[in-house]
């Protein structure tokens, strides 16, 4: 958007390829995470006869202190969310310097 001429070379098909690739890689691994940590823990009952779909009711019902697998989890929630949010900001932040720059307000729209 900021350089709208140079959009082919800048997104090219190996880049769109890195930037799917990232999407799905960061998306499996924090999946894994959560798939294997509710893998590893124990529970208190054996009267477990339904299927659970959530993280929280799971862990209630372990006899297991889950404290750092919960801070693992969000540690690694962390280091996935924040670097995505970043980039976000910091595109909007070029488009908009881009379209302040921009002498006219009809351009502007």
């Amino acid at each position: 958007i900021c350089d709208p001429l140079h959009y082919e070379t800048v997104m090219n098909i190996k880049v769109c390829i890195q930037l799917a690739a990232s999407a799905w890689i960061a998306g499996l691994l924090y999946s894994a995470l959560h798939t294997s940590s509710t893998f590893a823990i124990t529970f208190c009952s054996n009267i477990i006869n339904q299927f659970f779909c959530e993280i929280p009711q799971l862990l209630k019902i372990s006899c297991d202190n889950m404290y750092l697998i919960e801070v693992g989890v969000i540690v690694f929630s962390i280091f996935i969310v924040f670097p995505c949010f970043g980039f976000i900001v910091v595109s909007y932040v070029q488009i908009f310097k881009t379209v302040l720059r921009i002498p006219t307000t009809h351009g502007r729209s």
